[in-house]
């Protein structure tokens, strides 16, 4: 009987291979999007940017790299991958029979005496996949855990972005507080030209009053900027669920190199290699496998049994005793159900359609994103370049009008306009270099990254 389980589950194993009545999912992805990106003529070769060769400041990569080891999205996204895996492979292992060892012993008195009888068994039990219900599940199982593998990544690449952009607004923010601190002394210096000028009787009362609001303008600047460091501080000490020393990370936020800036002719096709699509895609192809099994479910199921064993009276002489074995094959037809079948399967098509339409949404959502940000790099660059040279003009002009003013030739309302246009000059270049960074990140995450 054991060579007869032993062949039972070769046969079984033959009819696992069945062809799965899932429907053949043809997904043409080239009618969802079209082939070049908007604003795209200045970008180069993408598929050399990785995440080591993006991230060009080494105390930048280091918080990164911290963020990816401890940040709690990833463990639970890690976790995730695991728990996926195993469902996974339960789903696998229906493909086998499972075999079953057993012994046991039965002690009863009679009017005859005390009895023994011992058994020993050996069984095998398997649902043959005559039209792919098994193999259907598995797809399902398996395109799930890939999902999730490629969530997995978009919270890699998500978890990266919000990194980049926390560590580069504490630097502009800690570069503006210095610079606020800065524009204070000055206007320090100024107010106290202005009331020395008042107690001689040079100027008015007003020109006082008008310096000094100035100059408390100037204070809560700094009390701001000192709030907005705290907070982008918490940002990351909570991304990388460490804790950052504000003494390792400097002020010089302008001359130095962060972000590569990634220039492409990139083929739109770039877009697939981005692990929000690939994830829509397997959950579309997960909700496609189910329709198999919903299908499947009209048809019979066949189920095999077998056990071979022995039973003796005495444990010394079991595997010599009686030899005892059982075959047990049974079907099961479903003839009906209420219609049940019939729902399962319109709910499988329908969510079928469903994850279709969402595959297309996160295609075109992510063709949009990066429109978005190719339209802002077209012209952000010339921006910063405009704002730079409006600063230094802005410095000449304002120097001009403080040094007519000491010496009584010009007037105090053109000195106070060019100081107020210089300072908000230096504020505005620092927002648009920072933009600038976060357009380099923002075309880095759009893009699908690289975190291999």
């Amino acid at each position: 009987m054991t060579k007869k389980i032993i062949s039972l589950s070769f046969v079984t194993a033959f009819f696992s291979s069945c062809v799965s009545l899932a429907p053949k999912l043809e997904i043409n992805k080239d009618e969802i999007i079209p082939k070049e990106f908007n604003n795209s003529e200045n970008l180069s070769e993408y598929s050399k940017i990785t995440l080591d060769n993006f991230i060009e400041n080494e105390n930048l990569r280091d918080i990164v790299n911290l963020a990816l080891e401890n940040n709690k999205d990833i463990q639970i996204a890690l976790l995730n991958i695991e728990a996926s895996k195993s469902l996974y492979r339960i789903e696998q292992s229906q493909y086998f029979p499972t075999l079953d060892a057993n012994g046991n012993l039965l002690r009863q008195k009679t009017d005859l005496g005390i009895s023994n009888n011992y058994k020993a068994n050996l069984g095998t039990s398997f649902e043959l996949d005559l039209f792919g219900k098994i193999r259907s599940l598995n797809d399902v199982a398996k395109n799930d855990f890939l999902a999730t593998r490629y969530a997995s990544k978009s919270t890699k690449l998500s978890l990266v972005s919000q990194t980049i952009n926390s560590y580069l607004s504490l630097k502009s923010n800690i570069h503006n507080l210095n610079l606020s601190k800065d524009i204070l002394k000055n206007l320090e210096d100024v107010y106290n030209l202005i009331q020395k000028k008042y107690e001689v009787g040079i100027t008015n009362k007003e020109e006082v009053l008008s310096s000094y609001s100035t100059l408390k303008d100037a204070q809560n600047d700094i009390l701001d900027f000192e709030t907005q460091i705290q907070k982008d501080l918490n940002s990351l000490e909570f991304l990388t669920s460490s804790k950052i020393d504000l003494k390792t990370i400097n002020d010089d936020f302008t001359s130095e190199k962060y972000l590569k800036l990634i220039s492409s002719g990139i083929s739109s096709n770039v877009l697939f290699n981005r692990p929000d699509i690939f994830e829509a895609e397997y959950k579309l192809r997960a909700k496609n496998a189910n329709i198999g099994v919903a299908r499947a479910a009209f048809f019979p199921s066949i189920s095999l049994t077998a056990s071979t064993g022995y039973a003796s009276s005495s444990l010394s002489n079991l595997f010599s005793g009686t030899n005892i074995w059982q075959f047990s094959p049974s079907i099961n037809l479903p003839i009906f159900s209420g219609g049940e079948n019939m729902a399962k399967l319109d709910l499988s098509n329908t969510q079928k359609e469903i994850a279709l339409k969402e595959y297309e949404k996160t295609i075109q959502n992510a063709f949009k994103e990066v429109n978005d940000a190719l339209a802002t790099r077209k012209n952000i660059t010339q921006r910063v370049e405009n704002q730079k040279e409006l600063v230094k003009s802005l410095f000449d002009t304002y120097n001009i009008a403080l040094n007519s003013y000491k010496i009584g030739y010009g007037t105090y309302l053109n000195m106070l306009i060019s100081q107020r246009a210089y300072i908000n000059a230096q504020k505005n270049l620092v927002k648009i270099y920072l933009e600038e960074l976060e357009n380099r990140n923002e075309l880095f995450k759009t893009l699908g990254g690289s975190l291999e």
